[in-house]
């Protein structure tokens, strides 16, 4: 007897269902894409996802992600070359119950707002932010940022950056600074691919600054305003 499939977890439904071509033809023939091939295609191409983090957050094996994102991808290149209508629907899939422990999914915003708030309740949460030479708004290079702003527990502390004026690999200098200082959580307004690669070895999350002063970013977080930052940009001119 065949093993019944497991239901992938997602989100939310999609906001539009239906996209049909503006030429006007009448087509017999339409692309139909589950739910669970949608939320597979958001959270890789669109949230910027691993494969293995997606299968986390759909709660299925990384292989099944695989297949059911590559019958995702010939799907919407069916409809996009042949200019065929493409409908959203069925699949095997369930509707997340918020229940979960993590929020970077770019859906459960009221989850992610309660794992801020238990996380900073249980004193455990460390959160930096670059800063300006007025040390109060957030300096938008990371790197050469003159110093970081460290919160722990609802108290404030300012520190220098030692990699400010490196002559090159400021970016990772940086990174390993804020590693070795126990960050768990870092609020920039963007972050080189290779300081990236050391905050996601230490594990820790980075969400977007969309404030000019550090302390409305630092409201904005703990009130689950922030999205995380999922784009990261290649090094350039030695500054990350």
């Amino acid at each position: 007897m065949p093993r019944p499939r497991k239901c992938r977890k997602v989100c939310h439904l999609p906001k539009t269902q239906e996209f049909l071509p503006v030429n006007g033809e009448v087509h017999k023939e339409m692309v139909v894409l589950t739910v669970d091939e949608y939320e597979a295609i958001r959270l890789i191409d669109k949230e910027g996802f691993s494969q293995e983090e997606c299968s986390i957050y759909m709660q299925v094996a990384r292989t099944t992600v695989q297949l059911i994102y590559n019958s995702a991808r010939k799907k919407l290149a069916d409809a996009l070359v042949d200019g065929l209508p493409l409908r959203i629907e069925g699949g095997d899939y369930r509707i997340c119950e918020g229940e979960e422990e993590y929020w970077a999914c770019g859906g459960c915003r009221k989850r992610h707002r309660s794992c801020i708030h238990m996380v900073k309740e249980a004193g455990t949460m460390r959160i930096a932010v670059p800063l300006d030479e007025n040390k109060q708004d957030v300096c938008i290079v990371l790197a050469r940022a003159p110093y970081f702003l460290f919160r722990d527990n609802g108290e404030d502390r300012v520190v220098e950056n030692p990699a400010a004026n490196a002559q090159g690999g400021a970016g990772i200098q940086a990174a390993q600074f804020l590693v070795d200082n126990k960050v768990d959580v870092l609020v920039t307004v963007r972050c080189g691919q290779n300081a990236a690669d050391v905050f996601k070895a230490a594990g820790m999350k980075i969400y977007k600054s969309v404030n000019k002063a550090a302390a409305d970013d630092l409201n904005a977080l703990e009130e689950g305003r922030l999205e995380e930052l999922t784009h990261f940009h290649g090094g350039y001119h030695g500054v990350q």
